[in-house]
């Protein structure tokens, strides 16, 4: 179990931390409206805050770049980009982190992110010995990380504090808040004040119905997922498109049917997200870029049921409670399914005849499947695809320093170098 999703000395686990499969399944029910696809489509929240990041933070970001034909290191930057999505969903805009502005605010909390990576098998992998050593004096994981959570930590209770305020405000005053409503934290705070709340829904809260941790360490579990997975995701689709100049022309033209346009200027109306999501060569290279440089290398570990034997393809019975796992690493890499599977070719999606993709997308697991599958995909996918579609309808990338591109071994993983440079 990682350090983050279990907060503070109440250790109070988040959903994606919770073991078993009633307490998750629970939880998840709580929050899942909001994350579905036509939840996601028809929001005028989700719109406003797209429109928002992309026309009056992003673009006004690049266009000085472009304009002088400067460089830019583009990592940083995306994680900025995913950053304020995420958390202007979770808390509002009026709350959020507004990280491709706050470039110094972003610096910091990037560096606590990044320290934690090279550390995160210890508490992942091995959480009790390390727990056990620590208390011996030997720390397995440098006692500088500590910091390192508490600093953001800090920063996500800090916002979920105030999101509760623009909802106070909102709810006795009348007070409309400057932007959209903190849509995931308001869902999650208003379902948990009801009453009776089933005791498998609350997962690990204890002690008196203060719910402003358990809120927290939920919120802190999506502020993290949704910043580093998506923008690892982007700086590779970057990097692949960087190498590709001809394809940029093809996305660029196909970009142009949308109406209307993501043209710097054009800024008081989107294009909607179910045009957006149509376009079949914009869906290609995101998700051939989720199945190549997929952010979660790692294995998957799920528990076997407690109340059943379960049988996996080749292996006998296996008693509840024993670990099992896989990979999208290994899936997306098998070359029956994906011939020259380590080439980025989005052209294989667009390609064959309908069977041919369904079987690919049977093997396609970047956010998983079944219960556990990944609550954000959607939002995740629509994210991508708008800001992608804004950068190829504006702007031409090259690179200039993909030093340490590779990506390197771990759980969740990007560029060994932490950068790329367009």
């Amino acid at each position: 179990m990682d350090p983050l999703s279990a907060w503070g000395p109440m250790k109070i686990s988040c959903m994606f931390s919770t073991k078993e499969s009633k307490p998750h399944a629970a939880r998840k029910r709580l929050i899942s409206h909001v994350y579905s696809k036509s939840y996601i489509q028809s929001s005028p929240d989700v719109d406003e805050l797209t429109r928002t990041i992309l026309h009056h933070r992003l673009l006004p970001a690049l266009e000085p770049v472009a304009a002088q034909g400067l460089s830019l290191e583009v990592m940083e930057l995306n994680y900025g980009v995913t950053m304020d999505f995420i958390s202007s969903y979770l808390f509002g805009l009026s709350d959020d982190c507004s990280f491709i502005r706050d470039v110094e605010m972003r610096k910091r909390f990037l560096s606590w992110h990044f320290r934690r990576w090279e550390h995160s098998f210890w508490y992942q992998e091995i959480p009790r010995l390390t727990g056990l050593l620590r208390r011996f004096g030997v720390h397995l994981v440098p006692k500088w990380i500590d910091a390192a959570n508490e600093g953001i930590q800090a920063h996500v209770l800090r916002m979920c504090r105030l999101a509760e305020q623009s909802i106070k405000a909102a709810s006795e005053h009348g007070e409309k808040s400057h932007g959209t409503r903190p849509v995931v934290y308001g869902q999650l705070s208003e379902a948990l004040r009801r009453s009776p709340v089933k005791p498998e829904a609350q997962v690990d809260i204890v002690g008196p119905r203060n719910q402003e941790l358990p809120v927290a360490s939920e919120m802190l579990d999506h502020t993290i997922a949704g910043m580093d997975t998506t923008g690892i995701t982007l700086t590779y689709l970057l990097w692949e498109m960087s190498r590709n100049p001809e394809l940029q022309d093809s996305l660029c033209k196909e970009l142009c049917t949308l109406a209307p346009s993501l043209a710097i200027g054009n800024d008081s109306e989107l294009p909607s997200a179910r045009s957006v999501d149509a376009l079949p060569l914009l869906h290609s290279v995101i998700v051939e870029t989720l199945r190549l440089h997929g952010p979660l290398t790692g294995s998957q570990p799920r528990l076997t049921p407690s109340s059943k034997l379960t049988s996996l393809v080749g292996s006998p019975p296996l008693p509840g409670g024993v670990r099992v796992s896989a990979q999208a690493y290994s899936l997306h890499r098998n070359e029956t399914v994906f011939p020259d599977a380590e080439s980025w070719n989005p052209q294989r999606w667009l390609d064959g005849n309908s069977e041919k993709k369904d079987e690919m997308m049977r093997w396609f697991w970047a956010f998983g499947s079944g219960g556990r599958m990944c609550i954000g995909s959607k939002f995740a996918m629509q994210e991508l695809k708008y800001v992608t579609a804004a950068l190829y309808t504006n702007f031409k990338t090259m690179i200039v320093d993909d030093t340490g591109i590779e990506q390197g071994d771990g759980y969740t993983v990007g560029p060994k170098g932490y950068q790329l440079t367009l």
